[in-house]
C-alpha cells in the first residue's frame, strides 16, 4: 500500500514537474514569435523607405510599391511630341542623378486604414539623414510618399480626408520643438507644416486630378515632401529666383490642360503655404480649408 502511494507520488511530481517544462517551452516559443514579429515589422518598416536605385530589389510582398515607383519616374522620362516633359526643372534634376526618396505606406484592411505609423517613422528617418543648415541642390533628395492604391478610395474626397488625417497624426506624433519662427496659425505668413523640428512643404498628388497632371502621379495618393528652406535656395526672393520660378509656371501651363494654379506662391513673399498643399484641379474651386489642431 505504501509502496503504491510512494509510486503515485512519483508520477505526480513527475507529471508536475513535465507540465512546468511544458509550460516554460510554450512561454520561450511565444517569446521567441514575438520577438521574431517585432524584428519582421521593424524591417518591414524600415524597407518602406527606399532609395530611386533600389527599385529591382523590392520583393513580390510590395508588388504595388515597384507600379507605383515605376509610375512615378515615367512621368519624368524624355519629353515626346505627344508629351512634354514635367515641369519642375528641380523634380527633373533630382530623377537624373538618381536622388530621389520613396516612403511606401501600406493599407492595414483589418482596421480600412493606412500604416500612418510608417510615415511617421520613416518621415523621422529620412529628416534624420538630411542635413537641413546646407542643403544643396545637386545633392538633395526629395521624398516620395507613396500611399498603396486601394480600389475603393477614388474620389477626391477619400484623398482629402487621409491627407488631413496624415497631417493631424504626424503632428499628435510630434516629438521635436516646433520652431520659434514658424506660427501655429495656418492662415499667417510664417506657418508650414514642421516635424521633428524641420519646416516642411507638401505638394499632394492624387488621381482624382485630370486637368491639373502634374499633380497626378499614378493610381494613389503621393505626398512630395522636401525641406522648406530648399525652395529658399532653389527660388530665392530676387531676380533670379522669380524668372525660375516663372519657368516652372509656364511650364506647368504646358504640361496641365489647366493654367497654374493662383494658389501658387512665395513663404519668402508672405504667401500662404497651406493651400498650395493641396490644390484644387480648377483654378475656381475654393482652397481646401485647414481643420488641423496643434498641440
Amino acid at each position: 500500500m505504501g509502496a503504491a502511494l510512494g509510486a503515485k507520488a512519483v508520477t505526480a511530481i513527475a507529471r508536475l514537474a513535465g507540465n512546468r517544462i511544458h509550460a516554460r517551452r510554450i512561454a520561450q516559443i511565444r517569446l521567441r514569435n514575438e520577438l521574431q514579429q517585432r524584428i519582421a515589422k521593424s524591417n518591414w518598416e524600415k524597407d518602406m523607405l527606399i532609395n530611386q536605385g533600389e527599385l529591382a530589389n523590392l520583393t513580390a510582398e510590395f508588388w504595388w510599391g515597384h507600379a507605383a515607383i515605376s509610375h512615378v519616374l515615367s512621368k519624368f522620362e524624355a519629353e515626346t511630341e505627344t508629351r512634354p516633359r514635367f515641369p519642375c526643372i528641380f523634380g527633373q534634376n533630382a530623377v537624373k542623378r538618381g536622388n530621389l526618396r520613396f516612403l511606401l505606406i501600406p493599407y492595414k484592411f483589418e482596421t480600412s486604414q493606412y500604416d500612418l505609423g510608417v510615415l511617421a517613422s520613416g518621415l523621422r528617418t529620412y529628416i534624420a539623414h538630411t542635413n537641413i543648415r546646407s542643403v544643396a541642390l545637386n545633392h538633395h533628395c526629395p521624398l516620395l510618399v507613396l500611399f498603396e492604391p486601394i480600389i475603393t478610395l477614388i474620389a477626391t474626397d477619400h484623398f482629402k480626408k487621409v491627407f488631413i488625417e496624415a497631417m493631424q497624426f504626424l503632428l499628435d506624433e510630434d516629438h521635436g520643438t516646433w520652431p520659434a519662427n514658424v506660427s501655429k496659425d495656418p492662415a499667417h505668413h510664417t506657418w508650414t507644416m514642421c516635424f521633428d523640428g524641420c519646416e516642411l512643404f507638401v505638394n499632394v498628388s492624387h488621381p482624382g486630378h485630370i486637368l491639373r497632371k502634374s499633380r497626378n502621379l499614378g493610381p494613389g495618393l503621393a505626398f512630395v515632401i522636401n525641406p522648406r528652406k530648399i525652395f529658399d535656395i532653389a527660388a530665392p526672393a530676387d531676380r533670379k529666383g522669380r524668372a525660375i520660378t516663372a519657368t516652372i509656371r509656364r511650364n506647368i501651363d504646358i504640361y496641365d490642360d489647366v493654367a497654374h494654379s493662383p494658389l501658387l506662391g512665395s513663404y519668402l513673399l508672405g504667401e500662404a503655404q497651406w493651400p498650395q498643399y493641396m490644390i484644387p484641379d480648377n483654378n475656381e474651386e475654393a482652397p481646401l480649408e485647414c481643420p488641423l489642431h496643434f498641440k
